[in-house]
């Protein structure tokens, strides 16, 4: 199992802590536009964890709504944007139209979700290839509706996670999103030597 723990010098967690700040922001804008209203997204914490770490922390065998998108490029990874059912349906709400019954809304609830993953994993992985001087290739995004064991099951192996904790919040509601970025070891050498690339063309 990899490291649960990235050793990563403070100036390289800095700057991975600003790249997806600058992506989220990025984000923040194009949802606002989205949605015709101002849409903030908290400033993320970032963790390095275990697949069961993440379970731990999002609850056992907890539902979970997820957008995912594989990255090829660079390095490689696998991103999720998860969200907690019970939250999402109230921003999806807002998101769309009040007026619309239940029925409908759950009906276009995943498309809502789907979209807002696809904007927001994009957004930040597009701040990175700019930041790296590269670019991804991005698939279309796959809603799906699961639960944390099955998380466990799908993400473990020899990669290691970053979790990007942020709040997306709306005029009166708010959602908490979980970004999941899923790399093996050798992506994350190619991401910590980026990183260190990064630093070194500021000194």
């Amino acid at each position: 199992m990899a490291k649960t723990q990235l050793d990563l010098p403070e100036m390289q967690y800095d700057l991975l802590k600003e790249l997806f700040n600058l992506g989220l922001g990025s984000a923040a804008h194009s949802l606002s536009q989205l949605v015709h209203q101002e849409v903030i997204l908290s400033v993320p914490k970032i963790l390095f964890e275990t697949p069961e770490q993440l379970a731990n922390r999002l609850g056992k065998n907890q539902a979970i709504f997820s957008v995912s998108q594989f990255m090829q490029g660079p390095f490689d990874m696998n991103s999720m944007l998860i969200f907690n059912p019970e939250d999402s349906f109230d921003v999806v709400k807002k998101m769309l139209d009040k007026h619309l019954s239940d029925e409908i809304l759950t009906e276009l609830q995943s498309e809502a979700l789907t979209e807002i993953g696809n904007i927001v994993l994009n957004s930040c992985i597009s701040v990175v290839g700019e930041a790296i001087g590269g670019s991804f290739h991005v698939q279309l995004p796959v809603y799906r509706e699961t639960n944390t064991d099955q998380l466990i099951e799908e993400t473990t192996g020899d990669g290691v996670l970053i979790s990007v904790v942020v709040k997306i919040e709306l005029k009166g509601s708010s959602i908490n999103g979980h970004l999941v970025f899923v790399l093996n070891a050798d992506s994350m050498s190619n991401l910590y030597k980026t990183l260190e690339l990064i630093v070194q063309s500021y000194e």
